[in-house]
């Protein structure tokens, strides 16, 4: 999918981890993932009805890494992205809200047509939308995204003999998302970021819990946005 320009306002990544450790500790072996899908939207609702700083929320859904999994584990994410996707349209269409709806990766060409399909329907729906940004992660992995852009940059540059230094300015615009992270949530208890957005996190806030995301309430996502008040960003300086 193509590189969007900067938004604004804060801007929250999450990776909801721990989805199929929940079913194996509630006994669900045929776990549909309507749990963890319920939470997304409860999460990302609750954030853009209660949080008119937020500007921007991009949401892991599938990883590259993600794409080596079994059949079974794949098709369980593609059914949730599917039905999220619907979830989505009907509460932007019900609800009237501006939301603007991305759908990022760099490995789009191996998702099943379907689910090009839905996503590319929520996309061109939402396009002229000029409220907050939702980006849904599909196939997404940041370093993938770091050498897409490092070679987009490069054509850019080569074609421009005129400039003497590549500017970051000019290399994020070939970024799936170039607005810099402040919150990134990562949920399962893992305390590490797998990938996630490795240019933009630089001066995030990381916050990690143990709780696993089927379980992610939004009192949890309210302590969160008190902490992350209170921190003192210095931004390296």
């Amino acid at each position: 999918m193509e590189s969007q320009e900067l938004g604004k306002g804060i801007h929250i990544g999450i990776i909801p981890d721990g989805s199929r450790r929940w079913a194996r500790k509630n006994d669900m072996p045929d776990y549909d993932g309507s749990a963890s899908g319920e939470t997304s939207d409860r999460i990302v609702r609750h954030i853009f009805e209660n949080y008119p700083e937020v500007g921007e929320v991009s949401i892991w859904a599938l990883s590259t890494e993600n794409l080596s999994r079994e059949d079974k584990d794949k098709e369980l994410v593609y059914g949730l992205v599917r039905n999220k996707i619907r979830d989505v349209i009907n509460y932007i269409r019900v609800s009237g809200r501006e939301i603007r709806v991305k759908a990022v990766g760099s490995r789009w060409g191996d998702m099943p047509q379907d689910v090009q399909d839905a996503a590319n329907e929520v996309v061109s729906l939402t396009k002229s939308n000029r409220g907050p940004v939702l980006n849904l992660c599909i196939g997404y992995g940041g370093r993938e995204e770091i050498l897409d852009a490092a070679m987009g940059a490069s054509r850019w540059f080569r074609k421009t003999p005129s400039i003497a230094r590549l500017h970051s300015s000019i290399f994020e615009r070939h970024l799936l998302v170039p607005k810099p992270l402040d919150i990134v949530i990562r949920t399962g208890g893992e305390k590490r970021l797998s990938g996630f957005m490795l240019y933009q996190i630089e001066y995030a806030e990381l916050f990690f819990t143990d709780t696993l995301w089927p379980d992610f309430s939004t009192r949890e996502m309210d302590s969160i946005m008190r902490e992350f008040r209170e921190r003192n960003r210095r931004f390296g300086r």
